[in-house]
């Protein structure tokens, strides 16, 4: 009986079983890694940008042999709220499609990236902006604390700095939000990227400057791009070795 037991144990098709078994199994303890970038124009695809940080975050990570899968869940114009709350872009908001682009996916972790649209006064220097900074702390809030409750991890981008292009007053209101995601982070104790710094001390070392990162004044091209990339797969690469 023992005879027989190691002959069919030392069979080529009970081998190649086992093979199989052990690289299924090994295949099924890999989990992949399940990345949401949540944002508006800065996040989203756009013309002209070859590889926006979505791509680049699962270029990156594939490259460190960390299985995953990036969901670009940016959409130009978006701002935190709701179209209720302000309709410029008559498009799904933040709040508006947050369920189904966000936590329908049950992602591992989820980079927040609003800001820009939020700020901005579409009337002009001295007026509301069309998400005020306490809705916009308020609409990230709540974001925060349903991405914790599906065990999620979140990373907090500040808006980019602005160029030149535009005028000072949108600098000044723009500040107040990044400033705003900064103590956030703090507050909620989450994983935060300082675009605004991050973009300054390029600026300062390229002979383009803000111009040659942001060429229509307000969005970031490829090396832009690129720059938050790299901080997002730091941060991931860190917890996920």
């Amino acid at each position: 009986m023992k005879k027989s037991t190691t002959i069919i144990r030392s069979h080529p098709v009970f081998i190649l079983l086992l093979t199989l078994l052990s690289f299924n199994s090994f295949a099924q303890d890999k989990k992949e890694l399940v990345i949401v970038t949540f944002g508006n124009s800065t996040t989203a695809p756009r013309k002209g940008i070859e590889k926006v940080y979505a791509i680049r975050i699962h270029e990156a990570l594939s490259e460190a042999g960390i299985t995953n899968k990036v969901i670009n869940s940016g959409i130009g114009g978006s701002h935190t709220g709701s179209v209720k709350d302000n309709n410029k872009a008559n498009i799904e908001h933040g709040m508006d499609r947050f369920e189904k682009a966000v936590l329908a996916h049950h992602p591992d972790w989820v980079t927040l990236n609003f800001g820009l649209n939020d700020a901005y006064q579409d009337q002009g220097e001295g007026t509301s902006s069309r998400i005020p900074l306490e809705t916009y702390i308020a609409n990230l809030s709540h974001f925060i604390t349903e991405i914790k409750k599906i065990n999620g991890r979140i990373i907090l981008l500040t808006p980019n700095p602005l160029s030149s292009k535009l005028p000072p007053f949108r600098h000044e209101r723009l500040r107040l939000y990044k400033d705003a995601i900064i103590k956030l982070a703090k507050s909620e104790n989450t994983e935060l990227i300082n675009s605004w710094k991050l973009f300054q001390r390029y600026a300062k070392k390229s002979p383009e400057g803000m111009e040659g990162l942001l060429p229509d004044g307000t969005h970031p091209m490829d090396t832009g791009h690129k720059l938050i990339a790299d901080e997002i797969v730091k941060i991931i690469k860190k917890h996920e070795r």
